[in-house]
């Protein structure tokens, strides 16, 4: 992976697919952050929508990068390649940021410099346009949720270049697969408290769309961490003797 990078800036990274109904409201919440700089680039995934239409009109504002449609993985991994920052923080382009959700997890990063990624917590909303009936269905958790979703973490681009792409093979849980493997690594992970994304529910999220595969993917990151770990742990065959 072949970048340039700018000293001190983070790179928010949007990925959408067909996301017209909420990228707008998204964007306004990037925006407003209270912390510079920053950059704002949105990974189309070969939306069929008005996405790209919605992001362009914020203007330079917003840097859009167009690609066919690969899927969630890729989507991102197209996002690291063309973000300038040193520092990385994605948002799905359904949820929101608190305005204070970058300066919060950077005052971390800065005050330690061997921190590979801060990762706050998320507060779960049902869309306010959702029927009573889906209303109905879908459980919100009242607290803040610990999370691995991309908006709730900053990462130094330079964690990708030590440990590795986000696995295009995972279809789901892409970023989990991803934290697990780089902590297994020795990166080092700082959680915090802070809320610093609102998660939109609207019906269609993609893990509530797809709950065999996110089931499968738990399982596959589970047993690839274990043997990990095993592998880490088992004596050499000089520490044998």
């Amino acid at each position: 992976m072949s970048r340039e990078v700018v000293p001190g800036l983070v790179s928010v990274v949007i990925p959408a697919y067909d996301a017209e109904p909420f990228i707008a409201e998204t964007l306004d919440s990037v925006l407003a952050q209270t912390w510079t700089p920053f950059e704002v680039v949105v990974v189309d995934d070969g939306s069929t929508d008005g996405t790209i239409a919605v992001a362009e009109s914020f203007g330079d504002r917003v840097r859009v990068v167009a690609c066919p449609h690969r899927g969630h993985a890729a989507t991102r991994n197209a996002g690291i390649e063309a973000a300038r920052g040193e520092f990385i923080a994605f948002i799905d382009a359904d949820d929101l940021m608190p305005p204070d959700a970058l300066a919060i997890r950077m005052s971390h990063m800065l005050a330690d410099p061997a921190l590979d990624m801060v990762a706050g917590r998320l507060m779960c909303f049902l869309t306010p346009n959702m029927s009573e009936e889906d209303r109905r269905r879908f459980m919100v958790p009242p607290e803040p949720q610990q999370g691995h979703l991309p908006g709730a973490a900053i990462i130094r681009a330079s964690a990708f270049e030590t440990h590795g792409l986000i696995d295009e093979s995972v279809p789901v849980l892409c970023e989990l697969e991803w934290t697990v493997r780089a902590q297994d690594a020795g990166a080092r992970i700082r959680q915090i408290d802070d809320v610093v994304v609102h998660r939109r529910i609207h019906g269609r999220n993609l893990t509530l769309r797809r709950k065999q595969e996110l089931d499968a993917d738990r399982l596959r990151i589970l047993r690839a961490s274990l043997a990990r770990r095993r592998r880490a742990a088992a004596p050499t065959a000089e520490t044998a003797k």
